[in-house]
């Protein structure tokens, strides 16, 4: 990392990088000038071409989970510096007339840069600086599954959360070997079975409705997008599709879904 002028290395006891206050700069526009300080950093690698898998900016600013005050950083670049992301998911289900559960299951485009061709849920996005998870799930129903907003605001089940721990590989996109803490926000939302989904962007190719045999398939034949994976896995847990009694993996599944990460999730914690 090509550290500016704005950040002091200290290499003893332990090798630590501080983002250097600026002479001058008070309480109510220090924060501002922190998140200039890293997008100034983040411009200069880009470059110096450091990181040749960084990507262009996406002008998706994320916040900084645990930190004393509000400062975000570009999403393409936080996995550089092991910063814990926030997504929230929602998954989308109907009842056929016989009461079996059914799933909308979208697969994303070729041509993404993350996760190609793979299984995604209905809804899911990044938590941005200033929203709120459940504004995130409203915001993205529209954007990718055309769901109407008073009907999620309604509707949508806040059901707690999942972390996960991820090591970006080539699926993943950007920089190999990076490793990826995350909380992800979990919702559910059940629809009609009259209810069709069909492509809204170009980020999916195709939506289809699968059962919960097929989804555990594919979860087991490595289709779904990893996070996407864990956020499933929790949704059948909680309704009952897997049990003690038919996964011998039932408690360690259980605890990874909900592992303590080694880095704080807010101030002090």
């Amino acid at each position: 990392m090509p550290w500016t002028s704005n950040f002091e290395i200290v290499r003893s006891p332990r090798k630590e990088i501080h983002l250097l206050k600026p002479a001058g700069s008070e309480n109510d526009n220090w924060q501002k000038a922190c998140t200039q300080a890293i997008d100034d950093l983040l411009y200069l690698a880009r470059d110096l071409n450091a990181f040749p898998r960084l990507g262009k900016p996406r002008d998706e600013l994320f916040p900084i989970i645990g930190a004393q005050f509000d400062v975000a950083i570009e999403r393409s670049a936080m996995s550089l510096f092991g910063i814990i992301g926030r997504g929230a998911h929602m998954t989308v289900y109907a009842r056929t007339e016989e009461g079996d559960m059914k799933f909308w299951i979208p697969r994303r485009n070729a041509n993404k840069s993350t996760y190609p061709n793979m299984l995604d849920q209905a809804v899911a996005g990044g938590v941005a600086a200033g929203e709120t998870p459940f504004e995130c799930i409203v915001r993205e129903a529209g954007e990718e599954a055309a769901l109407d907003e008073e009907f999620v605001r309604k509707n949508a089940v806040a059901a707690g959360t999942v972390m996960w721990f991820n090591v970006s590989d080539e699926k993943a996109g950007g920089e190999l070997g990076l490793m990826n803490p995350g909380v992800l926000y979990v919702y559910d939302l059940e629809v009609g079975a009259d209810v069709v989904f069909e492509p809204v962007d170009g980020d999916i190719q195709s939506f289809e409705l699968m059962s919960v045999g097929e989804v555990r398939d594919a979860m087991r034949n490595g289709e779904f997008k990893p996070a996407c994976a864990t956020v499933m896995m929790n949704f059948l847990i909680r309704h009952g599709f897997i049990t003690a009694e038919n996964e011998e993996d039932y408690v360690e599944i259980v605890s990874r879904l909900h592992r303590k990460l080694p880095f704080r999730t807010a101030p002090g914690r």
